[in-house]
């Protein structure tokens, strides 16, 4: 087992090289190719994901039956919203338009709100991440709801997301095998070294014990 683990330490660059690969080749395929559909399945999937991901946590940490009850039925919603989502994808296989700005759009508004409203009531508590997070969500679900963010932007910001992360892991590959090589060429010379077989060179004797030989 622990050979196995380093070997796979040793050659993550090539799972990274493979990963780089693959994401230049989806933003490729969501410029060429026509597929909003599948961009607000993705979303809804996200959407769908995060909300099953806070249900049982939330339940668990939040005391407030209020904030409780009104994060459940957010939760709730945002299941059924990611449903819509992927189901449309799969079955008309065509994007909703218009419908998915407005959801898509009210759905952060009122993640926004919700995340506000806990902390106003006191009951939960923010950070300068989550509030710039959801400052974010309040004007980016009414830019979208106004339809100054469509889809064909979100497919660009897909893009530039993968081709960015396939940039990084791409570099990152490329470190990893450099210092494969490296450890290869350090690993060589020490298996070389312990072939060769020790000869004895013999040693001069001393110059002057050969002359009080020779005088004595």
């Amino acid at each position: 087992m622990a050979k196995l683990k380093t070997s796979l330490t040793v050659y993550n660059w090539v799972f990274k090289f493979i990963g780089a690969a693959l994401l230049v080749i989806f933003a490729i395929i969501l410029r060429v190719v026509g597929i909003e559909h599948w961009v607000e399945a993705f979303f809804g999937l996200l959407i769908g994901g995060y909300a099953v991901m806070r249900l049982v946590p939330f339940i668990k940490t939040q005391r407030s039956d209020l904030i409780k009850t009104i994060n459940i039925f957010e939760i709730g919603m945002n299941i059924v919203v990611a449903v819509i989502f992927i189901g449309n994808a799969f079955v008309n296989a065509e994007s909703l338009g218009s419908i998915f700005s407005y959801i898509f759009g009210a759905v952060l508004i009122i993640r926004g709100m919700v995340h506000f409203y806990g902390i106003s009531d006191g009951n939960e508590k923010g950070d300068n991440p989550t509030y710039f997070f959801h400052i974010g969500t309040l004007i980016m679900g009414t830019l979208i709801i106004i339809e100054m963010i469509t889809t064909d932007h979100f497919i660009w910001l897909m893009v530039f997301l993968s081709v960015g992360s396939g940039a990084y892991l791409g570099y990152s590959a490329y470190g990893g095998y450099s210092m494969y090589r490296r450890r290869k060429q350090m690993e060589e010379p020490k298996e070389k070294s312990d072939d060769k077989e020790i000869v004895d060179i013999p040693r001069k004797e001393d110059p002057v014990k050969e002359q009080d030989q020779i005088v004595s």
